[in-house]
């Protein structure tokens, strides 16, 4: 019994030792305004991180390897490269100047390559303005209110209005394009766009 005792101690004390190893790590994200910046996307030696950065611009994690270069890249700004300096607090300012086509990105492709996106909500957190993902996968575009109790936007793929969960289907790879369509551009909807439109074009 003492030797089961032991060998659970010596698990614990290897785990928390490992767990002590790693590094918290606070990056604020902010524009040439200095105001923050929510939805940053954060790579580290350009993988791309699970989390963005928060109502406030920040984003938390810990290190269990120091990398060599952190990215900070907003799709209605740009992206901002710096080299890690190896402290547990960082700034980065991306400024409106190095703004990013995402149809014609110049930067490295792992960057805004629609594979690292495990789903479509996913992928219109990561690369697509104007629009909120809550946690249950509901889509809503910003600036729109409740229509009839609801919030949801009409959701069009090639040209065929789909259900939430055909739309949750579609494979991030296979997206050619996704357009937002507001105010007098969903009129052509109708009332079946009073929340906004979501168009997506697939391969």
């Amino acid at each position: 019994m003492k030797k089961y005792i032991l060998i659970l101690f010596g698990v614990l004390f290897l785990c928390t030792n490992i767990y002590s190893q790693e590094k918290k790590i606070t990056i604020k994200v902010r524009d040439s305004n200095n105001k923050p910046v929510a939805g940053a996307i954060i790579l580290f030696d350009n993988v791309k991180q699970r989390i963005w950065t928060n109502s406030k611009g920040i984003f938390k994690t810990r290190l269990k390897f120091e990398p060599t270069e952190i990215s900070a890249f907003h799709p209605n700004i740009g992206i901002k490269k710096i080299k890690y300096n190896g402290k547990d607090r960082l700034t980065i300012v991306i400024k409106k100047g190095n703004d990013i086509d995402l149809n014609n990105s110049p930067i490295n492709s792992k960057i805004v390559d629609a594979r690292q996106y495990s789903n479509i909500y996913d992928y219109l957190n990561g690369k697509v303005s104007g629009v909120s993902i809550t946690s249950g996968n509901n889509i809503f575009i910003r600036g729109y209110n409740s229509v009839n109790g609801s919030l949801s936007p009409l959701l069009i793929v090639n040209g065929v209005e789909v259900s939430k969960d055909s739309f949750g289907a579609i494979n991030p790879s296979e997206i050619k394009s996704i357009k937002v369509l507001k105010g007098p551009e969903s009129s052509i909807y109708g009332v079946r766009g009073a929340n906004g439109v979501i168009v997506v074009e697939t391969n």
